[in-house]
């Protein structure tokens, strides 16, 4: 995707401040991070068909791997345009441990309560599979959050209601807190 802003309107994340709440949009599986990893628990552990039915899943492991990608401007746009958004993070590759700290302000840093959303099937599964650390799905994946808005406390709870309202699933996930630049998963 390609998009065009007025400078003036950028959201850098300059403005992020420790007490900002995290809200987080649902991703719609793997998206197109951690390949390199799928196919080697997929194809070489599992020693599984990509055409392969896992009731799991409700779908082939192929199906699910190759779910289109999930885009954010319908939910996003509303939500810039009626309150604060102080900050923006596409949970690609390298996870919630590498994308989240590009946004935040030195001083801060943010906790993430893994407990705020329902898990996609497919990390569990690859997880216990691969018999991959938690840390590292979270470093890895976007582990069923494909976008986070920083916003003020105080709008929080209009903003999801605003989206809710839209039909669209979000979810109170975490705070930013003083301290450094990085992720604490609670």
């Amino acid at each position: 995707g390609v998009g065009i802003v007025d400078r003036d309107k950028v959201i850098t994340g300059e403005n992020i401040k420790a007490g900002d709440v995290l809200i987080g949009l649902p991703s719609t599986g793997v998206h197109s991070n951690g390949f390199s990893l799928v196919r080697k628990i997929v194809l070489e552990r599992q020693n599984m068909k990509l055409d392969q039915y896992v009731d799991e899943l409700g779908m082939t492991i192929g199906e699910c791997l190759l779910t289109p990608t999930r885009l954010y401007p319908r939910p996003c746009l509303p939500i810039i345009k009626n309150f604060t958004v102080k900050g923006m993070v596409h949970i690609t590759g390298g996870g919630f441990y590498e994308n989240i700290p590009r946004v935040l302000p030195k001083g801060v840093g943010v906790d993430i309560d893994v407990t705020a959303w329902p898990q996609l099937p497919i990390f569990g599964l690859l997880q216990k599979w691969g018999n991959v650390d938690a840390k590292e799905m979270y470093r890895t994946f976007n582990m069923g959050i494909g976008m986070i808005l920083a916003l003020p406390a105080q709008q929080a709870a209009q903003a999801l209601e605003i989206l809710k309202a839209a039909g669209e699933q979000a979810y109170q996930i975490g705070q930013v807190v003083s301290g450094e630049a990085g992720v604490e998963l609670v």
